[in-house]
């Protein structure tokens, strides 16, 4: 029996000393296990990567189709409607159209090589554009009245026969657009009148 106590004893301090031994080498169970590092006083983040440098290729521009530009402005002659000029003592008339006639030389009987008709803006102005550059010569081309959009304003006046055209002359004052060969007006404005009343269109 006193054998079997000093076994008993002996197995308890052994596991007294065991016990001892883990509760000094184990961290205790509210510790954080975890390692966090801080941060160096002088740490910087690193830049972003610089961006790649733009190209500097630039496409070339699509190919333009050479022109020629003829334009002006249809008056309505003594009639102070919108827009009145009072130096030409005439107002620009709205939709009245024009015909530009180009022909050929004395040599092919002057036969029409190229006719275009186009009606003018609210503000009595018109274009026309040639495309055909090689056929187009001032010096053969020619603008016409068609027609005025009232008959009170619908007497040729300049030129006074509709029959005859005006020639055309360089407009250098003009800002060319990319492609033109050239830009060009009548020689004077083209003008139609009231009738025989005297009457004006109320535009």
């Amino acid at each position: 029996m006193a054998a079997s106590l000093k076994f008993n004893g002996a197995v308890l301090a052994t596991v007294a000393v065991v016990v001892c031994f883990l509760a000094a080498v184990l961290p205790s169970s509210h510790a954080s296990t975890a390692v966090v590092d801080k941060p160096a006083a002088n740490y910087k983040p690193a830049a972003p990567a610089p961006a790649p440098p733009a190209s500097s290729y630039t496409p070339p521009l699509p190919p333009v189709q050479p022109v020629v530009v003829v334009h002006g402005v249809i008056y309505c002659k003594s009639c102070k409607l919108r827009g009145y000029n009072s130096g030409m003592d005439a107002s620009p008339l709205p939709n009245a159209t024009v015909s530009l006639v180009c022909y050929g030389d004395e040599d092919s009987g002057y036969r029409v090589l190229n006719q275009t008709s186009t009606a003018a803006d609210r503000n009595g102005y018109f274009i026309v554009m040639v495309y055909d550059v090689d056929m187009f010569d001032r010096h053969t081309c020619r603008l016409y009245l068609r027609s005025s959009p009232t008959p009170l304003c619908a007497r040729p006046s300049v030129p006074s026969n509709p029959k005859l055209g005006l020639t055309l002359v360089r407009d250098r004052a003009a800002t060319a657009p990319r492609g033109a060969r050239g830009v060009y007006h009548a020689r004077t404005a083209l003008m139609y009148a009231p009738g025989a009343g005297g009457s004006c269109p109320p535009y």
